[in-house]
């Protein structure tokens, strides 16, 4: 698969990035959170210090994408409940099976942050 290098903004600082093709969408839209979540902090908080705003920014959005499993799980179910007559149990396990592994994006924005707290 094809790689793309990226200039990514995070609280005011620019980072490079090598990523698959496939996967800079799903980045540009993490650096947009990340930096709306940096932006909220700064505006409702007295916090100025950029690490400190990372910092609570990145706890913010893991806690979110920690609970994010189990609720599109269930949105999932309810989806296929509902456009569906007949659902089989199993069809239904296996929706549940298939909830996405946040892994990577955990240990990226784990790296990010590190990173950047190091500087």
């Amino acid at each position: 698969m094809s790689e793309v290098t990226l200039q990514i903004s995070i609280a005011g600082k620019n980072y490079p990035l090598s990523v698959k093709a496939s996967e800079e969408a799903s980045i540009r839209k993490a650096e947009a959170q990340l930096d709306e979540a940096v932006s909220l902090f700064q505006k409702n908080y007295s916090v100025k210090d950029r690490g400190d705003l990372l910092a609570m920014a990145a706890l913010q959005i893991i806690t979110k994408l920690n609970n994010t499993p189990a609720q599109v799980i269930e949105k999932t179910v309810e989806v296929v409940v509902e456009k569906e007559v007949i659902v089989e149990k199993e069809v239904v396990i296996e929706k549940e099976a298939a909830a996405p592994d946040y892994t990577e994006q955990f240990s990226a924005l784990e790296n990010l942050v590190n990173g950047y707290l190091a500087n």
